[in-house]
């Protein structure tokens, strides 16, 4: 990241690139990034756990579309890991992060166990700045795949003590981890911002916050005890902006996932509206500019979840007023799934007309990658 400066250096993309052509599942189709042009600024938005299930009872919840619905291009994704078709969300992320599968339990490394190049390496190394958002404890299996390195998931301090020296990472924001935990990043040159609304203003060139992200109706109501993600995400953004070369920002909306391991719908779908809201504030962001792509996608479905046909906006509201008692829905695991997640696309003339929600074609959760760094690089 080159030295950060008060104010944000507009520039205009650079020029159209070559048509890529990525595989979409098991079928010879592709998909053509058509007139794009390089990119700026990336943001990838995950919602953990978040299956198209998921985002359809969010929508009936919310009695409209939700803001990633209205995204331009979209298809969907295959989730499976190397070692097995349903994914753990280490192996997920790796995926997402570096364009290559590795084996369940394993994180930011091939199944060889070697440590592969994410694509926060790769924005580090044009220049850009980085950042890392999770509603989870920043050791968790997304965060850690776009920035650290283990052989086991479980391996917290070996992951924390790579993601903070490898220095490629200038802001890590996520849920509340010890002091022990955070003092292993501020040896390494990064300054601890004590509260979210000074993340904008910060000059510091890496900076880590450690907040209670809370999305939950009840815990928005607590005035000054807890972070929204929205507020987060936009703060980050003020923050990264300010590099001249642009940057690439992960933001995870990490506890749709829980919802669905403990087959709490109520909490699920607070989870996902919260998730929504700072889509919604990415969008906003980024409203007025011709340099940002914005992808939303999920690194897995979890719980399995199906609703009835004829389910309705009332139902739904039924169901979460009632704490969850009704019959329009049902969970079928308290684990993930190989379901296919949704993937959504804003910014950029791509051309998802061959691979789209409604054909069997798809494009595998390594492509991910793969666009993103053709976004960045033309390559």
């Amino acid at each position: 990241m080159k030295k950060i400066i008060k104010q944000g250096v507009m520039l205009a993309l650079a020029g159209v690139l070559a048509f890529p052509m990525i595989s979409c599942g098991e079928t010879n189709k592709t998909i053509q990034l058509k007139n794009v042009k390089q990119a700026k600024n990336v943001i990838l938005m995950i919602g953990d756990g978040m299956g198209p299930t998921q985002i359809r009872a969010g929508e009936l919840f919310k009695g409209e579309k939700l803001t990633m619905q209205g995204f331009p291009y979209k298809t969907t994704v295959q989730t499976r890991s190397n070692n097995n078709g349903t994914t753990d969300s280490a192996a997920a992320a790796t995926a997402l992060a570096t364009g290559q599968r590795t084996n369940n339990g394993v994180i930011g490394r091939g199944p060889d166990y070697q440590d592969l190049e994410t694509i926060v390496d790769v924005a580090h190394g044009l220049g850009k700045a980085t950042g890392i958002i999770a509603t989870e404890e920043i050791y968790g299996a997304t965060p850690m795949g776009f920035s650290g390195h283990a052989d086991n998931r479980g391996d917290t301090n070996d992951l924390l003590r790579s993601a903070a020296t490898s220095s490629n990472v200038n802001l890590f924001a996520s849920s509340a981890i010890t002091l022990a935990q955070q003092s292993v990043f501020v040896e390494n040159g990064y300054t601890n911002v004590a509260y979210a609304d000074d993340i904008s203003e910060s000059t510091a060139d890496k900076i880590i916050g450690s907040y209670t992200i809370k999305a939950t109706y009840d815990s928005m109501m607590a005035e000054g005890e807890y972070v929204a993600l929205d507020r987060l995400v936009t703060e980050a953004l003020e923050y990264l902006s300010k590099d001249e070369d642009g940057f690439f920002l992960m933001a995870e909306g990490s506890h749709i996932d829980h919802g669905g391991h403990n087959n709490d719908i109520c909490y699920m779908l607070e989870e996902l509206i919260a998730f929504d809201d700072a889509i919604a504030a990415v969008l906003e962001w980024a409203k007025n500019r011709d340099d940002t792509v914005v992808i939303v996608t999920a690194d897995h479905e979890t719980g399995g979840l199906t609703l009835e046909r004829g389910t309705t906006h009332q139902m739904m509201v039924d169901v979460y007023q009632s704490f969850g008692r009704g019959g329009c829905y049902e969970w079928l695991t308290t684990g993930h799934t190989s379901t296919d997640v949704n993937l959504y696309i804003n910014g950029a003339n791509i051309d998802f007309a061959k691979c789209s929600f409604e054909s069997k074609d798809r494009i595998k959760n390594t492509d991910v990658f793969d666009i993103m760094k053709y976004l960045m690089t033309g390559k």
